[in-house]
């Protein structure tokens, strides 16, 4: 199961006894006191048997601890991990808990970094404790000290005083720490707190007279230094003890209620007063967390199950994507089977309409690409703001059969048609070759230049061949002589000049040839070049009406 227990343990642990607490989505769901003898021990191993799953975070607070504070060169990555490490072994050598807290950087011109080292001294109201842990296997996340809570509780309270003395009443004792803008410093435990009402209030002023001696003998603060008290307490029992030491000592000090807070974060009230520790706890279970002192050997199992965590969290999620993507796709391919279905029908009703219409198509020889590259020209051509339209009747009519015969021996190649006022214009038709003879007669023909420059007039190049040639010259002459006369008797047409004949009977072109070539040379096809010239429309409609009798 990836949350297969959501529950967190977290312990306080003192020199007489250990304080459990079960939290369950930020909430106290209960505590429970073991002391630290045979039959704690024992009840505490029965207690952990319930959460053996369950991460478990472990706070310390006891006199046996170390703070020192150091300047290091500033340095990052291994070199840093490496300078750090060599410190811990030359402050606190065979010692399993300890760490460096980074406080902050010098803004001199080294820029150093402080670290304050941090190490219990003696561990041996841990080791039972610890013991348990490991022989239930159960996950320690690792090992904390209460001073530094006690950094994030001041925080919570938004305490900022340059130099803060925060003074704690815990079941372990009076917990003094120091804070300088905000960066704890040091932290001292002073035990057997009197329980009598008139004895606590001097009980408090001498230990935070001691406390600020020694601050002046570390050279934290001088005699001079403005020192602030916070007296903190869960229902304002301290504030008289505050009014006290403010009175007598001439001391800036306030009295801190934790009634607020606790309400807020859901610590009881009355529990709180009883179990002070409750307090740093509920930091720690709301996700606080403070510098680990535990080693790694010790938080090897918690690791391991957090990477035995991760790799089922990213199973599941690839599971989810791969069911989504494969869900995504089924979908795609029944959506493109249903088109595909539904483009087969539309397939079908249209052939089915095309049948149906195409019974009624007359029969013609005409192939459908013929047909197909016909509409594509007639496209091409409407969109032309004028049309060959005069030019193509004028040739369709000549190529209809009269009483001297049919045509159907000519077949049009190819028609190149240009609107302009030049009628010498020449074609630009390169597969074509006209002989030397035909160039010469159309240059002639040609030098007469147009009777209105300002008129546009339709030429066009028409290039023929007969179809079915076998060699009979004068059968093509005959076919050619009558479609240029059918042309010349259209009353569009201004002029119809020969470019090419079908055979050259120019008397400048000289014989050559085998008789092994005969075949082939009957072969040859019989192509022949007209050009036409159209009379501009108005001039034909002028033609016209001058044409019908009065």
């Amino acid at each position: 199961m990836i949350f297969a227990n959501p529950k967190k343990l977290v312990l306080c642990a003192t020199a007489n006894q250990l304080l459990v607490g079960v939290w369950h989505a930020g909430k106290l769901h209960g505590s429970q006191t073991f002391e630290n003898d045979e039959a704690g021990h024992q009840a505490f191993a029965a207690f952990l048997q319930q959460y053996s799953s369950s991460p478990v975070y472990l706070i310390a607070d006891a006199v046996e601890e170390d703070f020192r504070l150091e300047s290091l060169p500033h340095t990052s990555g291994s070199t840093k991990h490496e300078l750090v490490t060599r410190k811990l072994n030359q402050h606190y050598r065979g010692l399993d808990y300890r760490t460096a807290h980074f406080v902050d950087r010098d803004k001199d011109k080294r820029k150093d970094d402080n670290f304050l080292f941090v190490a219990i001294s003696k561990d041996d109201f841990l080791q039972a404790w610890v013991a348990i842990i490991k022989a239930q296997e159960s996950q320690l996340v690792g090992v904390y000290l209460l001073p530094m809570l006690s950094l994030v509780l001041m925080k919570q309270l938004k305490l900022t005083a340059p130099h803060l003395l925060f003074c704690e009443k815990l079941s372990s004792g009076l917990r003094q720490t120091y804070f300088h803008h905000g960066c704890l410093r040091m932290s001292r435990l002073v035990p057997n707190v009197p329980e009598a009402s008139g004895q606590i209030g001097y009980f408090y002023l001498v230990e935070i007279e001691k406390t600020r001696l020694y601050l002046m003998s570390q050279r934290y603060i001088s005699r001079d230094t403005p020192l602030n008290l916070a007296l903190v307490s869960a229902n304002g029992t301290t504030q008289q003890i505050s009014q006290g030491i403010s009175q007598e000592q001439g001391l800036n000090c306030v009295d801190v209620n934790l009634s607020n807070l606790a309400k807020t974060l859901g610590l009881p009230a009355k529990l709180l007063q009883e179990k002070p520790e409750l307090m740093h706890m509920q930091l720690l279970a709301n996700g606080h967390f403070v510098d680990n002192l535990a080693p790694d050997w010790l938080t090897k199992s918690f690791q391991f199950n957090k990477l035995k965590q991760g790799l089922a969290i990213g199973t599941a999620l690839i599971g989810f994507f791969g069911l989504v993507a494969a869900g995504w796709m089924f979908k795609e391919g029944l959506d493109q089977k249903t088109a595909f279905e539904q483009a087969q029908q539309d397939t079908l009703i249209q052939q089915h309409r095309y049948d149906e219409a195409a019974k009624d198509f007359p029969v013609t020889q005409i192939s459908a690409n013929d047909l197909k590259v016909a509409v594509e020209l007639d496209k091409s051509i409407a969109s032309f703001p004028k049309s060959p339209r005069r030019m193509m009747q004028v040739i369709s009519a000549a190529l209809d059969p009269t009483a001297k015969g049919s045509l159907d021996e000519v077949q049009v190649d190819r028609l190149h048609w240009v609107l302009t006022n030049d009628t010498n214009v020449n074609d630009l038709d390169k597969f074509t070759q006209l002989p030397s003879a035909a160039s010469g007669e159309q240059a002639i023909t040609n030098m007469a230049p147009p009777a209105d420059p300002t008129k546009l007039m339709e030429v066009a190049f028409l290039t023929a061949q007969i179809s079915g040639f076998t060699g009979d010259y004068r059968r093509a002459l005959n076919s050619l002589n009558q479609f240029v006369a059918n042309i010349k008797a259209d009353a569009r047409v201004a002029e119809v000049v020969v470019l090419q004949e079908p055979v050259n009977v120019s008397s400048f072109v000289s014989l050559q040839g085998s008789t092994t070539d005969e075949q082939s040379a009957q072969k040859q096809p019989a192509f022949f070049k007209l050009k036409i010239v159209l009379k501009p429309a108005q001039d034909e409609i002028v033609s016209a009406a001058e044409a019908q009798p009065s």
